[in-house]
């Protein structure tokens, strides 16, 4: 009798404990599957809060002109062209081909060093392409026929994506247009009449490096600098590629090339010296340390200066034998590339337009690891 009663015992208490045991695992499976339901609301919620900031669907346009050799290679794009008749360097990997010089058709070639590929043309005359409806000189009444312009692009570089945001100043001076193929053109604007002065068809890494628009996305941008620059080369060889590209522009519109190497070269070489030699005795304190880190060789660095002759000291007119009266001077840095002329609105408005006119009959050109000295003397003496 004993015994029956220990082993009803052990059985009821093994019901009771199973009993425990189903309850909890029951709680359990209920609590996960709330959790679950609870986390996929959450997503859903974030992914519905983010689809509003996603890149809406760009519409690419076809192929055509000068895009249809973005990311050809250097061997076969010279078949084509022939051997330029010049060559430069630059600070983000990217060899430069000077075609058509001496004439209004300027043509800039961007090689990819590392892959040997074009990665970049510039057209800045009127230098057309039967095969191309986008052209230098065109309105952007015309161009909006062509293409909606966006203000967000997504793009893929190198397994990471980039989300770029166009301003209401980037749209009116130098919006974006992508192809089918995969690359772009930026089509600048002239401020005033909303013409296409200059076409520059790239491809995603170029586009890149330029860094004209803002980025929204948290991805770093990928390293666009070299970590050797050839300034021996540059320093002769960015003022003669403004050079070309000036006189192309006025050839355009009937002005008098300019000639190069005119004594007012020397004097914007002495202006040179003197800013580096001692900048804070012409420059303000915040100037003179970004001039100081720039012409130390840091190319990164993204502030950019157009200084006219109300930014510095009178007395570098004197120090450099200058005459203000007749003559404007302009100190601009970091400068890297003749196309910043267009990318830089202000810049376009103050200075471009001075270099263009009928009035200017003298300009000097001086250049040393991206500070650039012009002089301009509209009276010709």
């Amino acid at each position: 009798m004993k015994i029956k009663f220990i082993l009803r015992t052990i059985r009821n208490f093994i019901l009771v404990l199973l009993f425990l045991l189903f309850i909890m695992y029951s709680s359990a499976v209920y609590s996960d599957q709330n959790a679950k339901d609870k986390h996929q609301r959450n997503t859903e919620r974030v992914q519905k809060v983010s689809s509003r900031l996603t890149t809406p669907k760009i519409m690419r346009i076809k192929t055509q002109g000068f895009a249809s050799y973005i990311g050809m290679d250097i061997n076969k794009f010279e078949e084509k062209f022939g051997q330029p008749q010049e060559t430069m360097d630059s600070a983000i990997n990217v060899k430069w081909l000077l075609y058509n010089l001496d004439s209004s058709n300027y043509l800039k070639v961007g090689i990819d060093q590392y892959t040997q590929k074009v990665c970049s043309i510039v057209l800045a005359g009127d230098m057309s392409d039967s095969n191309s409806k986008i052209k230098v000189g065109m309105t952007i009444r015309q161009l909006l026929k062509l293409s909606t312009l966006y203000a967000n692009f997504e793009v893929s570089y190198r397994e990471e994506n980039f989300q770029f945001e166009l301003s209401e100043n980037d749209l009116n001076n130098h919006p974006l247009i992508g192809f089918e193929n995969g690359s772009y053109v930026i089509p600048y604007l002239q401020p005033d009449s909303k013409k296409v002065i200059a076409l520059e068809f790239l491809d995603t890494g170029m586009l890149l490096k330029k860094n004209i628009y803002q980025i929204v996305s948290q991805t770093p941008i990928p390293s666009q600098y070299q970590g050797e620059t050839n300034w021996d080369q540059l320093d002769i060889m960015v003022p003669y590629d403004l050079m070309q590209m000036i006189n192309a522009k006025r050839i355009v519109v009937e002005n008098p090339t300019l000639p190069i190497g005119d004594s007012l070269t020397q004097n914007a070489q002495s202006i040179i010296n003197l800013l580096e030699k001692n900048p804070k005795h012409y420059l303000k304190k915040s100037y003179a340390n970004l001039l100081k880190d720039i012409t130390s060789g840091n190319v990164g660095r993204n502030n950019f200066l157009s200084l006219n002759p109300s930014n510095f000291s009178k007395k570098l007119y004197q120090d450099s034998g200058l005459d203000n009266k007749n003559t404007e001077v302009y100190i601009i840095f970091p400068f890297y590339n003749a196309t910043t002329f267009f990318e830089n609105t202000e810049l376009q408005k103050n200075v471009w337009y001075n270099l263009i006119d009928n009035k200017t009959k003298k300009i000097g050109i001086a250049y040393d690891q991206g500070l650039l000295v012009i002089i301009i003397n509209k009276g010709g003496n």
